[in-house]
């Protein structure tokens, strides 16, 4: 491995193996001098042997391998996480790589070098001013013959263990359901909706609201112009502490959005901040704070202390903090500033809101998106939502499944639910299948939902319900990530769960005592396969729960057992017949 510093230094570097297989270069800076720009850079590469994608945390659709003068992968606190993994055709690890620096910006570029077939590897991380002339970088290696999924959970364990970053805790309620008001009702409501709007969340199942942009003005055009001051909007909700109330007697938990980069050029607060700024968005109307101020820290966390305090919330949607990053516009570091990097202001901001919020309430709730969901956002966040995707299965099931797999205890949520009133509830049930290894976010109003949606609903939260620590916590399994996860599980040694996404695949059943086959796909049947010959009990549910067929099967190779689309095959008292 060859590693350069572009500034002064004195460079060491020694490789530690470890006891499981894996290994980790050790490199360390003494004497290093104080550079703005100054990069540390780690090169090396390996024989391109049996790969047929690569996984990272940010990758969504696009599972290809790379060519080395590609970019390659950028990451910070407010954006994805250091880590890059190849794998084969039928899962298995091919090279598992991951920095223990989750703060500042690296560039991870691993692509393939055309005149060889080797994978080109460079790790670039912008070091900046450091605070002290020693820094040390640990690179983790694991090229082990194991599941992709096993290497990618084992680097967050690395990262809590070995690197010190302990996770946020996570109450119960994180796992809960929960409706949202951003694609119902968006910035159009009043208090007495939300509250009616609640009645009806609870009577379903849901045990969380999360109200969201536009509780703090009258302002519907969906733009920033007006973030900043964060007071309730007189023509929408006349008292917050009352409102709030309201909605805890109703027996639910009570959310509220919060944009923490923004200050409009409408609010009260422009003129406080208006020349502390890392930058502007025009076409939003609203400046992105500079945190490397203490000053706009103590405003922001006092803002969101306040509220809780206040209002009594359960917890805060912390939104669009991957805006918080060094732009071409953004002033030079001054002495009012007690921070160079903006990437360690912003984990001084989330510690310092952290510290105040805890104070007031101790299970607190914390929802982060996709992008911002390394390891460095895990200390300060218990829930992590996929990315927005209106109306879009596939992208719920791949963000679910891309979270699961790096993130722990954390609380894995889908984007919020949504359909056209009109949909079939077959159909509709599908979205809610893509969702099954995470907890449901839900937004489609419920004043004119159809009887059939709410029964499909009620069937699946139901079952969410009852099988929630397997779906939610258990390791998951997820088959072929280079075609999006057609093929998704989880077991116990009492029960297996499989989602099928795709059609015609074949499930083999376990040794469990229950296998239960979710049908997430078009298709009206679902096949199984087992080691040996079994009797076992079958019985067939559609997308609303009812029962359309159980019966005893004999069970032998490869069977065919019919079920509707949206629908599930529950397989119990399994005998093998000798």
């Amino acid at each position: 491995m060859k590693v350069t510093y572009s500034a002064k230094a004195n460079i060491t570097h020694r490789t530690q193996q470890l006891q499981d297989g894996k290994s980790v270069e050790v490199i360390s800076l003494t004497q290093a001098e104080h550079a703005q720009d100054a990069q540390l850079v780690l090169e090396w590469s390996f024989p391109i042997l049996d790969i047929a994608g690569r996984w990272h945390p940010n990758c969504r659709f696009d599972r290809s391998i790379k060519a080395d003068w590609s970019y390659g992968e950028k990451s910070m606190s407010a954006v994805s996480a250091p880590v890059i993994s190849f794998f084969n055709e039928e899962g298995q690890n091919r090279g598992t790589f991951a920095l223990s620096e989750t703060l500042k910006e690296v560039r991870m570029s691993l692509g393939v070098h055309e005149e060889d077939g080797t994978m080109n590897c460079m790790v670039v991380v912008s070091l900046g001013a450091l605070d002290s002339d020693c820094y040390e970088l640990s690179l983790l290696c694991d090229d082990r013959n194991v599941r992709y999924e096993q290497a990618i959970r084992e680097v967050g364990l690395w990262w809590e263990k070995d690197c010190g970053l302990h996770p946020a805790s996570v109450p119960e309620s994180a796992r809960k359901p929960m409706y949202s008001f951003w694609y119902s009702y968006h910035q159009q409501f009043t208090d007495e909706e939300i509250e009616a709007e609640c009645k009806r969340a609870k009577e379903l199942g849901f045990g969380t609201v999360i109200v969201d942009d536009g509780w703090q003005t009258d302002d519907t055009n969906r733009g920033y112009g007006f973030c900043g001051d964060w007071k309730p909007a007189a023509g929408k909700i006349k008292d917050m502490r009352k409102h709030v109330e309201k909605v805890h007697q109703m027996g639910l938990k009570y959310l509220l959005w919060l944009s923490v980069p923004y200050v409009g050029i409408h609010s009260e607060m422009w003129k406080n901040f208006h020349d502390k700024l890392i930058g502007m968005d025009w076409q939003q109307n609203t400046g992105i704070l500079d945190i490397r101020y203490p000053e706009v820290r103590e405003y922001l966390s006092k803002v969101y202390a306040d509220a809780v305090k206040d209002w009594d919330l359960d917890g805060l949607k912390l939104d669009f903090i991957d805006e918080f990053y060094q732009r071409k516009e953004t002033p030079a570091v001054n002495e009012q500033m007690d921070c160079a990097c903006i990437q360690q202001a912003l984990d001084k901001l989330l510690a310092e809101t952290m510290e105040r919020l805890k104070k007031e309430k101790q299970d607190i709730l914390i929802e982060f998106r996709q992008r911002y969901i390394g390891p460095s956002i895990r200390r300060y966040g218990n829930i992590f939502r996929v990315c927005d995707c209106p109306d879009s299965g596939i992208s719920n099931r791949v963000g679910i499944v891309d979270l699961r797999l790096l993130s722990g205890n954390t609380a894995v949520h889908s984007d919020m639910l949504m359909w056209n009133k009109e949909e079939k509830a077959e159909v509709a049930a599908l979205q809610v299948i893509d969702c099954l290894f995470g907890t449901m976010q839900f937004s489609v109003r419920l004043d004119s939902m159809k009887e059939e949606h709410k029964r499909m609903l009620k069937n699946y939260m139901a079952f969410m319900q009852r099988h929630q620590e397997l779906l939610q916590q258990a390791p998951i399994i997820a088959q072929e990530p280079q075609n999006l996860y057609p093929q998704v599980c989880v077991q116990n040694e009492q029960t297996e769960i499989t989602a099928l996404y795709s059609r015609n695949r074949v499930v083999e059943l376990g040794d469990t005592d229950e296998s239960i086959i979710v049908n997430g796909s078009a298709a009206t049947a679902v096949f199984v396969e087992t080691k040996a010959p079994l009797v076992a009990q079958v019985t067939v549910f559609d997308c609303m729960g009812t029962t359309v067929c159980s019966r005893q099967m004999n069970l032998s190779a490869v069977e065919k057992i019919i079920c509707p689309i949206g629908g599930r095959v529950e397989i119990k008292s399994k005998e093998f017949v000798q």
